[in-house]
């Protein structure tokens, strides 16, 4: 953890990250949880609170018997601290379909973990805790479209306007998507420091000059908007690929698979540190999500896909390992349209499961904040009818009215996963692994043959994902999303790319290791 100014300290309390708006009594147990972006610890002479923002953008776990109580943003700091690891096979089905921990489970089966927009409260005297939450429900409130996108408008306004940033230390990523420009175009209006504003954005070096991508828009709409613009290439490092990948999976704790922006081994966020940047503004929001025809179509998406839901893993149980299910609370409630659900699902559970473990990859250099997801702007989109979320509808519509006439980006700048683990050299380092004797203590010998036999390889990336050919991806481009939901359901499962689950294996069994050696050399 490198050392910042933005942690902010009063007494034995700590705030690890930034609040939108000042709170005089963040540091006290039991008020009201502040809005912003934080990981928060506040202690007082009865009780001891640990609190989540909205949408658990860092993940925080505890653990407590009945001599101690431990929280911290790191699993292996808990490990360390108690001596011992027992791991929790309930992650090994969870993270073979969603390439996470899923929901709620940690590699170790005592440590739990803080819920978004929750604080888990230890009380001192009576040696015991409780959970606080405020609930994420989506109920509609009745008003016409242009009264939705009025409040939504003026919130946005509101919320920018009290983001207090010294922006000499601070940056904007910047894609050539709705959200960071968005972002762009409301800290320009709202902030008199704005003109200090500088952006970055980050890809593959070939991706420059390819017009239609992240980079290329990126870097139009900051001229445009008279802003500083640096591009960070982030192709493959000459470092040896172990060191990249252990490097990944010790900075992330193996809390998810996607290294497709690490393959340079964090050189460019190194670099970001070392040029006093403190800290980067980000783009996650919650406005809505794309539609989706069916149940199976909003799990897979929403990060909630089952081993079930995949024809190479629907057989998983025959291996041994434990049984998979949805929990209750994340399940389609009853008269929940699909498109509420989805969104549900999306602020409950993909944000802090996805999104969080790639925002402790970069905390590691930089502070992060993400505005889009203050509370209040959140409230405000569980408020709105489906078709104002649906496919970020209402958002768009107030990013292109506050835009200069750039267009949006069709293809990202950066490579694909399942491109990137097929690498010569990131396969033979998979199977190596896979081959080991804890993967062999992990894992039943037919379970470790059915993955190696899958896993293929080829030569460099050499062009971005969306520069690839294939007669398959054209159909899959054609065919409307409701008919290849409906195959999918209907006719034939998914099948989950064998690279990627081999990697998945691969992720269990270093922290495996990593856990066990963290206590056993501490």
């Amino acid at each position: 953890m490198n050392p910042t100014s933005t942690l902010s300290e009063s007494g034995t309390s700590l705030l690890m990250g930034q609040i939108f708006d000042k709170d005089e009594k963040w540091c006290v147990p039991l008020e009201e949880f502040p809005d912003g972006s934080y990981a928060l610890f506040r202690d007082g002479k009865e009780h001891c609170e640990i609190v989540s923002d909205p949408v658990a953008s860092r993940t925080i776990w505890y653990y407590m018997d009945g001599n101690i109580f431990i929280a911290s943003t790191s699993q292996r700091m808990i490990v360390m601290f108690l001596g011992s690891f027992e791991f929790d096979e309930r992650v090994i089905p969870w993270m073979l379909s969603t390439g996470t921990l899923g929901p709620a489970f940690s590699w170790d089966k005592r440590i739990k973990l803080v819920p978004a927009d929750s604080s888990v409260i230890l009380n001192k005297n009576k040696w015991s805790v409780t959970t606080k939450s405020n609930p994420i429900e989506f109920n509609l409130v009745k008003r016409s479209d242009e009264r939705h996108e009025k409040l939504l408008r003026e919130l946005l306004q509101t919320v920018f306007k009290t983001l207090n940033l010294d922006y000499s230390k601070w940056v904007l990523p910047l894609s050539g998507g709705y959200d960071s420009r968005g972002i762009l175009c409301l800290l320009l209006d709202a902030s008199p420091n704005s003109h200090c504003l500088r952006t970055i954005t980050w890809g593959l070096k070939s991706s420059l000059d390819v017009k239609g991508n992240d980079a290329f828009i990126a870097r139009e709409l900051a001229s445009k908007l008279n802003v500083p613009n640096k591009y960070y290439i982030n192709d493959l490092s000459e470092e040896p690929i172990d060191r990249i990948i252990n490097r990944f999976v010790l900075i992330g704790e193996g809390l998810i698979d996607n290294v497709s922006d690490y393959l340079d081994g964090f050189s460019m966020w190194k670099t970001i540190f070392e040029n006093g940047i403190e800290g980067i503004i980000r783009g996650d929001e919650g406005f809505g999500c794309k539609p989706y025809s069916s149940p199976l179509a909003v799990r897979i998406n929403q990060s909630c896909s089952l081993c079930s839901d995949f024809s190479n893993l629907k057989d998983y149980m025959k291996y041994g390992f434990p049984s998979q299910e949805l929990p209750q609370h994340l399940n389609q409630r009853k008269g929940e349209t699909l498109s509420a659900w989805r969104d549900r699902l999306f602020h409950e559970h993909t944000l802090p499961t996805g999104f969080s473990p790639l925002s402790d990859l970069k905390l590691s250099y930089v502070e992060q904040i993400n505005p889009l997801l203050s509370r209040a702007i959140l409230k405000q989109v569980r408020q709105l009818p489906d078709h104002l979320r649906t496919g970020k509808t209402l958002f768009k519509k107030i990013v292109i009215s506050l835009s200069p006439e750039i267009d949006y980006a069709t293809h990202e700048s950066s490579a694909s996963l399942s491109e990137i683990l097929k690498q010569e050299q990131i396969v033979n380092l998979v199977k190596n692994e896979l081959s080991s004797n804890v993967a062999k203590t992990l894992f039943p010998a037919a379970f470790l043959d059915f993955v190696l036999k899958g896993i293929k390889s080829k030569g460099q990336i050499k062009t971005v994902k969306t520069n690839s050919f294939s007669l398959r991806s054209f159909i899959g481009k054609i065919i409307p999303r409701f008919l290849k939901e409906t195959l999918r359901n209907k006719v034939v499962l998914p099948s989950l790319d064998n690279n990627i689950l081999a990697f998945r294996v691969f992720l269990i069994c270093k922290m495996n290791k990593i856990l066990n050696d963290d206590f056993r050399n501490n």
